[in-house]
């Protein structure tokens, strides 16, 4: 059994069975996968009144605390035996990721058991780490994923 299997979930599809694809470093000791999913979300600006006559600025008396949309950039790794299996499996999941369910995207992390509500923004960087024509194929792609309305907690389980 592959460490990858079941650690990644969008709409329910274990990402690594269905395409190959996983979550993806640069370094051994790199984290931004996780960094850029567990970062908090910029707060919304209070609204605040400047008065000439007073220093500072009058605020609300129960300030509420909300966040802002926020983009997260999540780097990818995909793998396949050969060429033709490779962009099968790559042009299958930039469908996915595009479609979605009604264009959203449920991502979880299972080994967190968190999840965030996503939809597809952009592209970021492609790197062909092998080349076409050498037998096993490896790439690495960013995508750009918008949470429009961040809820940062864990998932809810029932017992």
């Amino acid at each position: 059994m592959s460490i990858l299997k079941g650690v990644l979930l969008i709409n329910g599809t274990d990402i690594y069975e269905e395409f190959g694809t996983f979550l993806a470093e640069t370094a051994q000791d790199e984290h931004k996968n996780y960094d850029e999913l567990l970062k908090m979300p910029a707060l919304k600006k209070q609204p605040e009144v400047s008065i000439r006559e007073e220093d500072g600025v009058r605020t609300a008396q129960a300030l509420v605390q909300t966040f802002e949309a926020r983009d997260i950039t999540l780097r990818f790794a995909l793998e396949a035996a050969d060429d033709a299996a490779f962009l099968r499996r790559y042009c299958s999941f930039v469908r996915f990721l595009k479609t979605g369910d009604e264009g959203w995207l449920d991502i979880r992390l299972t080994d967190l058991d968190m999840a965030f509500r996503v939809y597809l923004k952009s592209a970021g960087s492609y790197s062909q780490l092998t080349p076409f024509g050498s037998g096993h194929v490896v790439a690495l792609f960013e995508v750009v994923l918008r949470e429009p309305r961040p809820t940062f907690k864990p998932v809810q389980t029932t017992l």
